[in-house]
């Protein structure tokens, strides 16, 4: 899993490359965990590089928008593929998470709530 960030208008940018698999829980945790540290009010999660989730990936993500709730910050994911985006519809995060169809569009909305 490759995994890299920057900043936006009041949000940090996580940007997942890879399967997002037991193998890769780990440092998903630890990359999320830096971000919950920082002092961003929000996060948003480009999954566009994402080829395959597996429960132990959706586990990690279920924990991530806990914790940001917990915190009273804001999470979107953005650029589900076809394949993690019909795994999220079956499981039922599409109705848990705040989903967008593009990094573009959660930047937009994300800006527009600050």
């Amino acid at each position: 899993m490759q995994i890299s960030h920057h900043e936006t208008a009041g949000a940090t940018v996580l940007a997942l490359l890879g399967r997002l698999d037991e193998l890769a829980t780990t440092e998903v945790e630890q990359a999320f965990t830096r971000v919950l540290n920082d002092e961003s009010q929000g996060l948003i999660v480009n999954m566009e590089g994402v080829e395959y989730v597996s429960s132990s990936g959706l586990r990690v993500l279920l924990m991530l928008m806990k914790a940001m709730k917990n915190r009273q910050r804001v999470l979107k994911l953005c650029n589900l593929s076809p394949f993690v985006a019909e795994v999220f519809e079956v499981s039922n995060f599409s109705v848990m998470f705040d989903v967008h169809d593009s990094l573009e569009s959660a930047c937009r909305e994300f800006e527009g709530a600050n």
